[in-house]
């Protein structure tokens, strides 16, 4: 049976108390949060950021929550470097129109103006130095040099994290920028060494390899989907224009919310979650962490997707929203979908195949999470959110292979109905989601508040556990009856 579908199978009275309780815990959970605002204020050390003057009262400073380094380090950049977007949607349209042929040499030139004008000789001297050496690797076509090569990369820019001269040099800005664009660049790197075709030239390697809109903040586009680009793409400007829109309302959106809501902070400061009412009201904080973590990723990833569609380069597709997705292997599917195809193809399925054994299967995942460990920086915690994603990951082909069983169908057919058996694998597999969700803080917020949070969960005593069963139970339905409705509307699309 098809659990997600048999989903639909449920009465409307338990489709209403799903949605029901999913909403008045977000609404309820947030209201929670937004009463802190103040007590954070006046209890924190941190020095928040004065708020939009728009937003300002007569009798009221109101701060906003710049805590998150990311986010900052995303606005500082898009100061500095917006000048660059522009210069590059005005090239690309001008050789799409005109000259073609040209369009490829626009794409390193606008780069090549960024970089030589904005950062430091050092900072260039390294960027410069990762593409000639994965471009001379990629003419030897040796999967084993170019992971070696890899792994003196991330070898490289992990000490380069650690260089406070190099950090005094070139400040913290262009510091954090170049750390994520060396990062980036060897995935770019590899994908180009490990694709790259014979016909393919110096200029294919560095139009990829310097696409402007992509280089810092993503996402990750396969050398394989940017080779597919037509010469000269039909560009719809007003598509283009309502993507950047959508990008800025998000963005406008979350700096708005920030001066109400401290998600950010909540991450920094175990003392401000410990404020809320109880243990279970501490879990809403982890669901607003994981939301706000996607919101930033839609305008940081949507400015770069916006701008490759636009120039006809088959783009991943947009961060799905986290409270559509139930299975951590979806997490990685469609929250991702860049970096998920890069660890697949280039990792995951050179160390197995589908006919492979469950023990082969486990080593490639166990491998690949090595990797992704490596690459995010080889921090305490992320290789604990890594272990918990192969754990869970892991848990997860287990229970799939389990109810795919006739044995297993069978029984719960004979015992419950359809609609029964969807509920007991609703039930069963929210087991899994429950650890699975908590792993994410691990990764968002740090070691400090993944800790509290996992052990609210688990350590809190039956009675709270059973709520948080019972309101994962329903989160999990939700998503399911979503599926079901996106599944039932490509069916009619086909």
């Amino acid at each position: 049976i098809d659990t997600a579908m048999t989903a639909g199978l449920l009465s409307r009275f338990e489709k209403v108390l799903y949605f029901s309780v999913y909403i008045v815990y977000i609404v309820i959970g947030l209201y929670k949060i937004y009463v802190l605002r103040d007590r954070i204020v006046n209890s924190a050390q941190f020095q928040f950021a004065k708020g939009w003057s728009l937003l300002q009262r007569n009798n009221e400073v109101r701060l906003r929550d710049a805590s998150n380094d990311e986010l900052e380090n995303f606005g500082d950049f898009i100061a500095i470097y917006w000048p660059f977007y522009l210069l590059h949607a005005f090239v690309s349209g001008v050789s799409a129109w005109r000259w073609p042929q040209l369009q490829r040499h626009g794409y390193i030139a606008v780069c090549s103006m960024a970089l030589a004008l904005k950062l430091h000789w050092t900072s260039q001297l390294m960027f410069a130095a990762l593409l000639f050496s994965y471009f001379v690797t990629a003419q030897r076509r040796s999967k084993r040099l170019t992971w070696l090569l890899s792994a003196a990369w991330l070898g490289i820019i992990n000490v380069a994290k650690n260089n406070q001269w190099w950090l005094q040099q070139v400040g913290y800005a262009e510091y954090a920028m170049l750390i994520v664009t060396l990062s980036w660049s060897v995935l770019r790197g590899c994908s180009y060494s490990l694709s790259k075709r014979k016909e393919d030239d110096i200029v294919d390697y560095l139009r990829y390899a310097m696409y402007f809109p992509c280089l810092t903040y993503g996402p990750f586009v396969s050398y394989e989907r940017f080779k597919r680009t037509p010469p000269a793409p039909d560009q719809q400007w007003g598509h283009f224009l309502v993507a950047l829109f959508r990008v800025l309302f998000w963005w406008l959106l979350m700096q708005c919310a920030l001066h109400y809501f401290y998600i950010y902070y909540l991450a920094r400061d175990v003392r401000v979650v410990a404020m809320l009412d109880s243990v279970f009201w501490q879990h809403a904080a982890g669901y607003f962490m994981g939301q706000f973590f996607f919101l930033y990723y839609v305008v940081t990833y949507g400015l770069g997707i916006a701008f490759a569609e636009h120039d006809g380069i088959a783009a991943p597709r947009r961060p799905r929203c986290i409270g559509r997705i139930h299975f951590y292997s979806d997490m990685w599917k469609y929250f991702d979908e860049g970096l998920y195809e890069f660890l697949f193809r280039h990792i995951y399925a050179e160390l197995c195949g589908k006919d492979s054994s469950i023990l082969a299967k486990f080593a490639a995942t166990a491998l690949t999470f090595s990797f992704v460990f490596i690459w995010h920086g080889c921090y305490t915690y992320v290789l604990i959110w890594s272990i918990l994603n192969f754990l869970c990951l892991a848990a997860e082909k287990s229970f799939r292979t389990a109810i795919s069983t006739p044995a297993y169908q069978r029984w719960t057919l004979q015992h419950f109905g359809v609609a029964g058996a969807q509920r007991l694998y609703a039930l069963l597999a929210t087991q899994l989601f429950i650890p699975a969700a908590f792993s994410n803080v691990y990764f968002i917020g740090g070691q400090e508040i993944g800790d509290v949070l996992m052990r609210g969960a688990y350590l809190s005593g039956l009675g709270n556990y059973v709520a948080l069963c019972f309101c994962s139970y329903c989160f999990f339905q939700c998503s399911e009856l979503l599926l079901t409705r996106t599944s039932k509307e490509k069916i009619k699309s086909t």
